[in-house]
């Protein structure tokens, strides 16, 4: 528990640390630095028809790029999630960068608003893409305040007794957190807070559920977990000595826990509706990205190569994922999701500097690149398919 505490007053401020040593290393290593640019905030429309030589466009009768936007900025971005087509939500540094701003970047018109300065690092947002739920910090890092943000109304509320990072939602008004011991569950209309799990109770039930002989080779890994689409189960990360696996823990039954087959490396796993699961990773020595059949419990390779991160469109038919190559080169990739493998595999852009983060929301596929200085952010808007 010590461990976990010291993790727990630090959190924030190693994090912090950690991502601005991978800014000044950047993704490729220090050579990356005398490409870092200056430009000035601007925002640069590409039509379908004028894309540059970095921009390849898909054949028509495949994918369709109605427009692309890229947004140069003068400052770092560490996170972001979409609230809507023009709304971006950022973390970024303040000017010392010894803290993190909550900020709102209006693409069309290029306005940035802050939601709150010193806060935690993190975005969670709701998936009505409404709330967001965010802890600031106050002249010291000892003592946080955790808010309700109403990105229609601009309107902050005060959560009482909540000392929870990591959290996910679990519907639009309620969502889960971690307080260093329990893993709670807050309602937002009430207040009210359920205890679901303690830490030590999801080490053993792991450790017995895998026959794992001692504990001290289970570790939770707190930033990776999500909730199942009908708000009963949540999927966590678990580190198991040598291999990483996910398991599910039910929200109202502490006896209903299922153990998904473990893999070398997981880096990121996404669970879809029919109950299979992506997951981004290394198996059998060889990384990739794998698709989990429900119905075989397998495992089958999608896409070959050390690829960085990867998103689903809301109706799972689309996949966008970066593919990093030899020499400090890259790829944006989408495709469709099909049953067996994916279809229409296409590159939509080349060599993103300091890649961060791609995200869908509806059709549009936003991606952000950021050095310690400057980042930029891209997004991509695609017509039916």
């Amino acid at each position: 528990m010590k461990k976990r505490g010291f993790w727990s007053r630090h959190r924030d401020m190693l994090m912090l640390s950690g991502l601005l040593i991978v800014f000044v290393g950047g993704i490729f290593g220090i050579g990356s630095l005398f490409s870092i640019g200056h430009a000035k905030p601007r925002t640069v429309i590409l039509p379908d028809k004028q894309f540059n030589s970095r921009l390849t466009p898909p054949p028509s009768s495949t994918i369709q790029i109605e427009s692309a936007t890229k947004l140069p900025n003068d400052f770092a971005i560490y996170d972001f999630e979409v609230a809507d087509p023009n709304t971006v939500i950022l973390n970024r540094p303040d000017r010392s960068y010894t803290g993190i701003k909550l900020s709102l970047l209006h693409m069309d018109d290029n306005r940035l608003k802050d939601i709150a300065t010193n806060t935690e690092y993190g975005i969670t947002l709701s998936p009505d893409q409404n709330k967001l739920i965010y802890s600031q910090y106050r002249s010291t890092q000892a003592q946080k305040t955790t808010y309700k943000y109403d990105l229609k109304t601009g309107e902050h509320h005060k959560l009482k007794n909540d000392n929870s990072y990591s959290r996910v939602f679990v519907g639009d008004e309620s969502y889960i957190g971690y307080d260093d011991l329990v893993f709670n569950m807050v309602d937002l209309n009430t207040g009210k807070k359920r205890e679901l799990y303690s830490y030590d109770e999801l080490v053993a039930m792991v450790a017995q559920k895998s026959n794992i002989s001692s504990q001290d080779d289970t570790l939770i890994m707190l930033d990776s977990y999500e909730i199942s689409r009908d708000l009963t189960k949540v999927y966590v990360l678990v580190k198991l000595k040598e291999n990483y696996a996910v398991y599910s823990f039910s929200l109202n039954d502490k006896n209903d826990i299922t153990a998904y087959p473990p893999a070398q490396d997981i880096q990121q796993f996404k669970v879809l509706k029919n109950g299979d699961m992506l997951i981004q990773g290394m198996m059998n020595n060889e990384q990739g990205l794998y698709r989990y059949r429900a119905d075989t419990k397998k495992f089958e390779l999608l896409v070959k190569g050390p690829i960085w991160s990867f998103d689903l469109d809301e109706e799972e038919s689309r996949i966008a994922y970066f593919l990093t190559l030899e020499g400090q080169k890259n790829e944006v990739h989408i495709a469709y999701l099909n049953d067996r493998k994916l279809g229409s595999d296409t590159i939509i852009y080349r060599n993103i500097d300091y890649f961060i983060k791609l995200k869908w929301n509806d059709s549009n596929l936003f991606v952000v690149g950021s050095s310690m200085e400057n980042s930029e952010l891209y997004r991509f808007s695609f017509r039916a398919w």
